[in-house]
């Protein structure tokens, strides 16, 4: 029987905090997945906790970064939804039943975002562009940890840019966020975020590469806006 929801997650000699990312997989009570580990050449034993998960599929990555990593796991995928996962993080045990039972029972959504609660293991040594105040509580969140939604999503929005380094979640998740796509807000915490020096997104965010980014991003808004003028 095929499974009805495909998770991705990208992994690069990710074995230091990848267990426990496995063992939330494990723990899930909602048990009709598969996980597509897309691999870029790791050698840390990274491929050794993959394939201790019996539901999973490791891919060797074909492109660079991480939008080919992500795009690469939705095209080989068999669910008819999708979810993602980095590696340093986990889920809470009833993250994707929260996820599915509403999706389920409401066929004509399609896509569900849960809340993330961020933390660290160390507040001296936070990356520069992270905020201290979003160690406080947990923030419903339009991203990959938070999501699951119909894998047409990706028919009609497309799959991510592989031009952007820094942002292509960042982007595709924006033009999801203006598409009339049907969604629900979970009222639950589902994704715990590691916060540490080497998270890309925020040890980059200061940077002119992501400046440039999220530039992209801002035009490619003002291009789909109507015309007010009219």
């Amino acid at each position: 029987m095929l499974p009805i929801l495909s998770i991705i997650i990208p992994t690069r000699n990710s074995a230091k905090f990848f267990a426990h990312c496995v063992d939330s997989l494990n723990q899930q009570s909602f048990k009709n997945f598969e996980v597509l580990f897309v691999d870029c050449a790791s050698t840390d034993g990274t491929l050794d906790i993959a394939a201790s998960f019996l539901q999973g599929r490791i891919l060797a990555q074909e492109g660079e970064g991480l939008a080919a990593a992500w795009n690469q796991g939705i095209l080989a995928s068999r669910g008819e939804y999708i979810g993602f996962l980095d590696s340093d993080d986990w889920w809470e045990p009833d993250c994707l039943s929260s996820h599915m039972d509403g999706l389920l029972a409401s066929v004509e959504l399609d896509y569900s975002i849960g809340s993330v609660q961020y933390f660290t293991q160390s507040k001296d040594k936070l990356p520069n562009g992270f905020k201290p105040d979003l160690l406080n509580g947990s923030h419903p969140a339009l991203m990959p940890g938070c999501f699951v939604g119909k894998r047409s999503l990706f028919d009609r929005l497309g799959l991510f840019d592989e031009s952007l380094v820094i942002t292509p979640d960042i982007q595709w998740f924006h033009d999801l966020k203006l598409s009339d796509a049907l969604f629900m807000e979970l009222g639950a915490t589902v994704l715990n975020k590691r916060v540490h020096a080497q998270n890309l997104s925020y040890s980059l965010s200061t940077t002119p590469v992501y400046n440039s980014e999220i530039l992209r991003v801002l035009q490619r808004r003002l291009k789909r806006m109507p015309n007010r003028g009219k």
